[in-house]
């Protein structure tokens, strides 16, 4: 087909129609605030409330000031408020944060080498713990409880790999779970002990898990069990409840335990899913308490 002069091809119309279609999708998607920045927003938005302030730069710039100087959060809480709330500024009202603001956090942030704010940048994190006594708990929870706790442990799976979990993850003959890394956006397979296996195995025949079901799920309140996919925070407050501690507990135990026992960084990572080797050893290992405490152990005599 030919019009003045010009080519038309006959599928035009829904080409253009599908090339639409895709430009909104990609707009949507660049449009979407994550979940785990809604607290930080909510909490901007509330203190725009209490201090009869519009929702400016001007009033962010404030909120992120008194931050420090009167709630005195941690740095890396600070961080991640500056992070969410300029992604909120650019969906919510298309404002980047221009050179003059941003010379401003420059120099907001100083005031974390203030005398006295010393403790607000210290990073302390979750710890580990003793892997025999974790053991030792976990082996008294019911099926269910009893597998996810294993997996998270043997995988050191980061809370929003465990929710992603699905039955059809596991290749229980081969020891293996394929876990997706949402941080390197990529499929990654961790090893599973025997043990391990034999929970999961147990937890599956027990509750008739299907491929398509997730493998946390959830307790309905009248006992029934729905493979539904649960959130991070449900997550997370379901773990400290049956063990008392949280996911990156028992990751940072994965790692202390494998390094205790001889393990390379490499080997380490391939299990863990740690992309830098670098900041697996300067954010995960640690010569080990007990290390040191057998070195400090004073004798008679020895003084």
């Amino acid at each position: 087909m030919v019009g003045s002069g010009n080519v038309v091809f006959a599928r035009d119309f829904e080409n253009r129609k599908r090339h639409a279609e895709q430009e909104q999708k990609l707009k949507e998607i660049e449009n979407q605030i994550p979940s785990g920045y809604q607290s930080d927003i909510r909490m901007y938005q509330k203190y725009c409330r209490e201090t009869e302030q519009k929702e400016t730069l001007d009033s962010l710039s404030d909120y992120l000031f008194i931050s420090i100087t009167e709630e005195a959060v941690k740095k890396n809480t600070w961080e991640k408020r500056v992070v969410a709330l300029r992604k909120y500024f650019l969906v919510t009202y298309g404002i980047r944060f221009d050179e003059a603001l941003q010379i401003k956090l420059v120099n907001i942030r100083k005031l974390y080498k203030e005398e006295g704010r010393e403790r607000l940048i210290r990073e302390t994190g979750k710890l580990p713990v003793d892997i025999r006594e974790l053991l030792q708990l976990i082996d008294g929870l019911d099926a269910r409880a009893k597998a996810i706790c294993l997996v998270n442990l043997d995988t050191a799976n980061r809370p929003n790999e465990m929710v992603n979990l699905q039955i059809q993850d596991f290749q229980l003959d081969g020891r293996i779970v394929n876990v997706y890394l949402k941080k390197q956006d990529k499929w990654h397979n961790k090893r599973l002990q025997p043990g391990t296996i034999q929970a999961v195995q147990n937890y599956i025949k027990e509750y008739g898990l299907q491929p398509q079901d997730y493998f946390i799920g959830r307790r309905r309140k009248d006992g029934e069990f729905d493979g539904v996919k649960i959130s991070e925070t449900a997550y997370r407050k379901q773990l400290k409840k049956w063990t008392g501690y949280t996911p990156y507990n028992f990751r940072k135990t994965l790692v202390a335990f494998m390094h205790s026992a001889g393990a390379d960084l490499s080997t380490i990572a391939k299990q863990t899913g740690h992309q830098s080797l670098e900041t697996l050893d300067k954010h995960y290992l640690n010569v080990a308490d007990a290390t040191v405490d057998k070195f400090m152990c004073y004798k008679k005599g020895t003084i």
